[in-house]
């Protein structure tokens, strides 16, 4: 079985754990349509938020196998959550598509400290989306 996955941190191309990734395909740029408050620990950490922003990132096909990977990665159930939610998919073209991506979302009882200490994560792209590492 296939799924979508959003990434938006050390997973993307040109980051630490984007090797997990290869050989999956990749749709290229998309954006979280539910929004978020980030944090940085060496690694972003999200949390949902009304009044966050959505989340610049890219949307890779991922086998079972490598769906595992990540949840072991991630660790899906203690530290992050992956969650099933809606995004919009930028094709080159410059249409966007709506779809469906699973997307590693932290947990309030191991991150919510950090959260509280803050400061938060601010750098935005041009269309007002949380961009980790933003031309790094």
């Amino acid at each position: 079985m296939t799924h979508r996955v959003f990434v938006y941190g050390t997973l993307k191309s040109g980051f630490p754990n984007h090797h997990l990734l290869k050989g999956c395909e990749c749709f290229g740029g998309a954006a979280s349509v539910p929004t978020y408050k980030m944090i940085e620990n060496g690694f972003p950490v999200i949390l949902p938020d009304p009044q966050g922003k959505p989340l610049a990132g890219e949307i890779y096909t991922v086998d079972d196998e490598t769906l595992a990977r990540l949840d072991r990665l991630e660790r899906e159930g203690s530290s992050y959550d992956r969650k099933l939610i809606d995004v919009t998919l930028q094709l080159a073209s410059g249409e966007r598509l709506p779809t469906k991506a699973f997307i590693y979302v932290g947990r309030e009882e191991r991150f919510g400290r950090a959260f509280a200490r803050g400061p938060f994560y601010e750098t935005v792209n041009e269309r007002g989306e949380l961009d980790w590492k933003a031309g790094a």
